[in-house]
């Protein structure tokens, strides 16, 4: 039986990562911004660009993207952080054009896969996923199989309600996690106690950090109180037996220390025994990677929800 190969595509806020594989060893990935997204069509012209720049045969594409993601039908339909386009068929359009299959999931559900596949939860049945970027989302692993609930959207950590009357959300609600512990939340909790507008970067205000800037500190203080807090919830919850963090965010070694030195404040003392609480090891190919592996499974017949 001769190799398959599988574009897998991350389509995030900031960044789209490709990965090109043949059945499971990675041969290729790239990267580029995301840009400007004003419509279903910009989405569509950026993944065929980066198919067109890999000029190579595939028989299937996996797509990971931000959002709440039907994979059932491959129906993108609310994508708050990539120009909150919704009830897009995405699988259903690109198909028409490449004429290959087209798998799509949710990024933080691939990047899961991922790991669980190739990464750093290889050997264990169930793990939590909670991705810290330019918004906040989850994925959820129940013996080496993906929970995505009724409609395809479990898992969307970030719209957690931490805060009543909370900052206004992208989703319409007020006070979820990532209103004030994604990267857009650390930018904005700086610059709204700062009296002269500015285009600070949540990497920037991480640097101040370490480097004792008091608003800086507070910030990323602030941050990793309220994803420690979500954490240990979620690990009373379901109990699993690995909590990873991915993310750009989490890529700071400082923010994720702090954060994972919060949870036993919230989550219980017999759960963490003997849990893994770790890192993503793919870390920004995760989802790339993930989505290639997934679509992979799905091609070969083989089921991977719960």
């Amino acid at each position: 039986m001769r190799n398959k190969k599988i574009i897998g595509i991350d389509f995030g806020g900031t960044k789209i990562n490709f990965a090109y594989t043949e059945n499971k060893e990675v041969k290729r990935i790239f990267k580029f911004e995301t840009g400007k997204i004003k419509d279903k069509n910009d989405i569509i012209n950026k993944i065929l660009s980066g198919i067109s720049a890999l000029k190579s045969d595939f028989d299937a594409i996996g797509i990971g993207i931000a959002g709440m993601i039907n994979h059932k039908n491959g129906e993108a339909v609310l994508l708050t952080n990539i120009g909150g386009i919704q009830n897009f068929p995405l699988k259903k359009e690109l198909e028409n054009i490449v004429k290959k299959p087209v798998f799509v999931d949710n990024d933080v559900n691939v990047a899961l896969f991922g790991e669980s596949r190739l990464g750093s939860i290889k050997s264990l049945e169930n793990a939590i996923f909670v991705s810290v970027g330019t918004g906040i989302g989850g994925a959820i692993m129940l013996s080496r199989k993906l929970y995505t609930g009724k409609d395809g959207f479990a898992g969307e950590f970030g719209h957690i309600t931490v805060k009543e009357n909370g900052l206004k959300c992208g989703c319409g609600k007020r006070g979820c996690l990532e209103t004030v512990a994604s990267g857009t939340g650390i930018e904005r909790y700086v610059k709204n106690r700062l009296n002269k507008k500015t285009d600070i970067t949540a990497k920037e205000i991480v640097e101040q950090a370490k480097h004792g800037d008091t608003l800086s500190l507070k910030a990323i203080e602030n941050a990793a109180h309220y994803i420690s807090r979500v954490s240990g919830d979620l690990i009373n919850i379901f109990n699993p037996d690995a909590l990873i963090f991915g993310g750009g965010v989490m890529e700071s070694d400082f923010i994720y220390e702090k954060t994972k030195a919060k949870i036993h404040q919230f989550a219980l003392p017999m759960f963490l025994k003997n849990m893994q609480i770790t890192r993503s090891t793919l870390k920004n190919n995760a989802g790339a990677i993930g989505a290639a592996l997934l679509a992979l499974e799905l091609l070969n017949g083989n089921n991977v929800y719960v």
